[in-house]
C-alpha cells in the first residue's frame, strides 16, 4: 500500500489549547463524552491554555490547506484513513426518512462544508427537491461541482464519484448526465447570504436559496470549529420547522471543557456542549451516537454523530 502523510491540519494531535472563559465551561459531569473516552488510546493530556482561545479555524487557513490537498482527499481519506463520515451522515438521513418520515424524502437540502462531494451521491437519492453544496474551499468545490449522477442501472461502483465536465456533459447533448448538485457555491458557513455561485457547469440554482431547507448536513466540517453557538443559530435559521440537521463533531476524550482545539487546528467538543448550543438555537435533539470518522495513526478517532430537528 502507498504510504501518505497527512496535512497536519487534518492530524489529530495533543490537545494544546482549551477554552476556559466562564461561557465555554461545562459540568464536570461528561456524560456521553466521557463513556466514548473509554473506547480509544488515541488521547493526551491536556495542556495549559494560551490567554485567549480561537472558537473556529481562520477561514483562510482552511482555504489554504484543502485548496492544495483537493486533488489528493478522496484517494488519500477514504482509501487510507477508512473516512465514512459522509456516508455516515446520509444513512442517518436514509433511516430517518424511513422510520420517522413515513418514508416522504426531503424535500430541499444543503450539503454544508460539501468538500468534493462524497455525501452527494447517496443524499441524491433522498432528496425530492434542490440538493445544494457549498465549501470554503474553491478547489474542493468544483470537485463537487463536476460530479453527475450516475442512473445506470447497474453502477460500477454504488455511489461512484463520477464527475464530468460541462464541455464533455453538453456534448453527449439528450444523452447528457444531470449534475449530482443543483448548485455549488464557495461560501463561509456563517455567512451564506453572501455565497458566490460556481459558473460554468450548468447549475439551474444560481443563488443561494432563501427558502429554508428541510434538511441540512455537515459531515466532517464541524471540526473546524469550537464554539458551535454561532455555527447552530445559522443552520436553525436556514432549516425549515420539522427539518433535520445532521453533522458529525470530533468527541473530547475526557475533562470538563466544552471544547478543546488541538495543534492540528481541528476542535472537538463534549456532546452535551452541542446539545445544549442547538437546544438554544431552537433545535430538538433526535439522536446523539458515537462513531469512528476515520482512523488515525491506527487509532480510531473518537466522533459523535448528531441529529437535531426544528421543531
Amino acid at each position: 500500500m502507498v504510504s501518505f502523510t497527512l496535512p497536519p491540519f487534518v492530524l489529530v494531535s495533543a490537545y494544546c489549547v482549551i477554552s476556559q472563559t466562564s461561557a465555554f465551561r461545562s459540568s464536570p459531569r461528561l456524560g456521553h463524552a466521557a463513556a466514548i473516552s473509554r473506547t480509544s488510546s488515541a488521547a493526551s493530556a491536556v495542556a495549559p491554555s494560551p490567554p485567549k482561545a480561537e472558537a473556529r479555524t481562520a477561514p483562510s487557513v482552511v482555504v489554504g490547506k484543502f485548496d492544495s490537498y483537493a486533488s489528493t482527499f478522496e484517494s488519500h481519506l477514504v482509501d487510507n484513513l477508512k473516512y465514512c463520515a459522509p456516508r455516515e451522515v446520509a444513512r442517518a438521513a436514509s433511516e430517518r426518512i424511513a422510520n420517522d418520515r413515513d418514508g416522504e424524502p426531503y424535500a430541499s437540502a444543503l450539503d454544508a462544508g460539501c468538500g468534493t462531494g462524497l455525501a452527494g451521491p447517496p443524499l441524491r437519492r433522498l432528496v425530492s427537491g434542490p440538493l445544494v453544496g457549498a465549501d470554503l474551499s474553491p478547489k474542493m468545490a468544483e470537485l463537487a461541482a463536476e460530479l453527475v449522477v450516475d442512473d445506470g442501472p447497474d453502477p460500477i461502483v454504488p455511489d461512484r464519484m463520477r464527475r464530468c465536465s460541462e464541455t464533455a456533459r453538453l456534448a453527449l447533448a439528450s444523452d447528457a448526465p444531470d449534475r449530482l448538485y443543483d448548485g455549488v457555491f464557495t461560501a463561509d458557513l456563517l455567512d451564506l447570504s453572501h455565497a458566490n455561485f460556481l459558473e460554468g457547469y450548468g447549475h439551474e440554482v444560481r443563488e443561494m436559496p432563501s427558502e429554508p431547507f428541510d434538511l441540512i448536513v455537515a459531515a466532517d466540517v464541524l471540526c473546524y470549529f469550537g464554539a458551535m453557538d454561532e455555527v447552530l443559530e445559522v443552520f436553525s435559521e436556514r432549516l425549515a420547522a420539522g427539518g433535520d440537521v445532521i453533522f458529525t463533531t470530533e468527541t473530547m476524550n475526557g475533562g470538563d471543557y466544552n471544547w478543546v482545539e488541538t495543534s492540528s487546528g481541528r476542535f472537538a467538543q463534549n456532546p452535551e456542549y452541542v446539545e445544549r448550543m442547538a437546544l438554544q438555537a431552537g433545535l430538538a435533539k433526535v439522536y446523539q451516537s458515537a462513531f469512528t470518522p476515520r482512523m488515525e495513526s491506527g487509532e480510531k478517532v473518537l466522533g459523535t454523530l448528531h441529529i437535531f430537528t426544528k421543531l
